[in-house]
């Protein structure tokens, strides 16, 4: 509903104040006049140059620096007789620097250097293209420690000295010709690989390189193989050295296999290192290269009706 304004009551005068004393509450301050804001920002100045260098010296583990006149109190000796007004900030940042801890730099020594180095060096397996010495020292005249034959597996490390490359062959350690040392997986004569076994590489723990490739090589060419048998803490040296590979068939069902994987091992018998065969009650040897019958040993197994027996020379 629509309200009629109302007229404004004329103002009345108001009435005149009498100015009233000002208490003081505090000693009066005289109003801050240009010098003494400069002085101001002159000492907030100082203070953070101050603390900027007390910082680098406990970084440092040094002392603070002295601070230099800046700029403006080299032009106008105003500023400068301002500058060297002592500041109150200046005095707490000087304590609580020398109450924090500096910061301790450990020197690295050439001992720590040489620790480093060590830890550093890389190892990576390579194959060997030639049959290769192992010797003491990267040098032809060294002590001769062993032979590595062609394509054998090694752990090269990234020490070389000249011509030289150092390695691990087996359990042994030593220096061999770089050159002949390759990481790709060489192609060797009459069917010998070291191309990974499509089973897998379990079987190769523990193994030394030379049963390895009997192992690889076997499993590329008779791929109706049942399974293989490797390392085992007891029985005779061969298997719990390493040295020994056991290829497991069906008696009498696959005898023919067995033959044919058993001729193919006498046929490379210096390629693989070998030390003896032993099949079907029989065992061949490079010393005597003839299969020659041996006693009865109980049982299917312990006879090698189930499996050809392949160990390598130590």
């Amino acid at each position: 509903m629509y309200q009629p304004r109302r007229a404004l009551a004329p103002m009345e005068p108001a009435a005149p104040t009498t100015p009233q004393p000002r208490v003081s509450t505090g000693p009066r301050r005289a109003a801050p006049t240009w010098r003494d804001h400069v002085g101001q920002r002159v000492g907030i100045g100082l203070v953070g140059i101050a603390a900027m260098a007390t910082t680098g010296a406990i970084v440092l583990g040094g002392s603070p620096a002295a601070a230099g006149p800046t700029p403006a109190a080299a032009q106008n000796p105003e500023f400068a007789a301002l500058a060297e007004i002592p500041s109150q900030r200046d005095a707490i940042e000087t304590a609580r620097s020398a109450a924090r801890p500096t910061l301790q730099l450990r020197a690295l020594t050439t001992a720590t250097l040489a620790e480093s180095a060590e830890d550093m060096i890389a190892v990576t397996p390579l194959y060997t293209t030639a049959g290769l010495n192992l010797r003491a020292e990267a040098s032809q005249e060294s002590e001769l420690l062993g032979r590595v034959e062609a394509g054998t597996v090694v752990t090269a490390t990234t020490a070389i000295e000249g011509k030289y490359r150092k390695v691990t062959a087996g359990k042994q350690e030593g220096w061999v010709l770089a050159a002949n040392l390759t990481d790709e997986v060489p192609v060797l004569p009459e069917g010998i690989t070291m191309a990974k076994c499509s089973r897998g590489t379990a079987v190769e723990a523990k193994l030394r390189p030379d049963t390895i490739k009997i192992y690889r090589s076997v499993c590329a060419l008779f791929p109706g193989v049942n399974s293989y048998g490797g390392w085992r803490a007891g029985g005779r040296q061969f298997h719990k050295n390493g040295r020994a590979l056991d290829i497991m068939l069906t008696p009498k069902k696959e005898s023919a296999l067995g033959w044919k994987i058993a001729k193919y091992l006498v046929a490379n018998a210096k390629a693989f290192n070998i030390d003896h065969i032993i099949f079907e009650q029989q065992i061949w040897t490079p010393g005597n290269p003839r299969w020659r019958g041996m006693s009865d040993r109980g049982s299917i197994t312990q006879n090698h009706f189930d499996h050809v027996h392949v160990a390598i020379k130590a």
